[in-house]
């Protein structure tokens, strides 16, 4: 019982920092009707082997790195710790995922996306209770709109003659049928 209370308490006091919207962002025209999942770390090639970028530090730490990008950005990001982060204002378009940016929110896991950094309990948790919130807060999402990168980007790159999926995210290692049906 008491490891339940204790895991309610510290639910509740998940901290989120408020978004500065990116100089870049512009003002979003569209419904707001999916969430699309990320991980910081991904896949390139290097001398003919496929490598993963690693994601270090923690939430505040890549915040600042999409807020200076003259290109990416994020709604959110969730680090190791269990820290939700936003970075641009949900009313902004974020250009987190090709052809979705208008109508999602992206939700960035500090996570190397390689299929062996698994995400922490923390994590796993503090993402649930943001999600949810999304969803009570925009009707047109459902947990059926809750997305992968890796659902809705297709593209490759070559490496040793080798077809890679360049958008692996969230990863092999998030649970995401798991993470969608607890949702319910």
């Amino acid at each position: 019982m008491l490891k339940v209370v204790l895991l309610l308490c510290y639910i509740l006091s998940v901290q989120t920092v408020e978004a500065k919207t990116n100089a870049n962002s512009k003002v979003r025209n569209s419904l707001i009707d999916a969430i699309v999942l990320h991980s910081i770390g991904g896949p390139y090639c290097e001398n003919g082997e496929v490598r993963y970028s690693g994601a270090p530090g923690d939430a505040n730490r890549w915040r600042i790195f999409f807020e200076r990008h003259k290109v990416l950005g994020i709604h959110y990001i969730v680090d190791r710790k269990g820290l939700v982060v936003s970075s641009i204002a949900e009313n902004a378009v974020a250009n987190h995922a090709l052809g979705w940016n208008e109508r999602s929110v992206g939700i960035e896991l500090v996570n190397d996306g390689d299929g062996n950094d698994r995400v922490t309990r923390r994590q796993w948790l503090a993402l649930h209770r943001l999600v949810g919130r999304l969803i009570k807060r925009y009707s047109a999402i459902t947990v059926d709109r809750v997305f992968r990168h890796s659902d809705i980007d297709k593209r490759t790159f070559k490496c040793a003659g080798k077809e890679i999926k360049q958008k692996q995210d969230p990863g092999l290692s998030f649970d995401y049928e798991r993470f969608v049906e607890s949702l319910r």
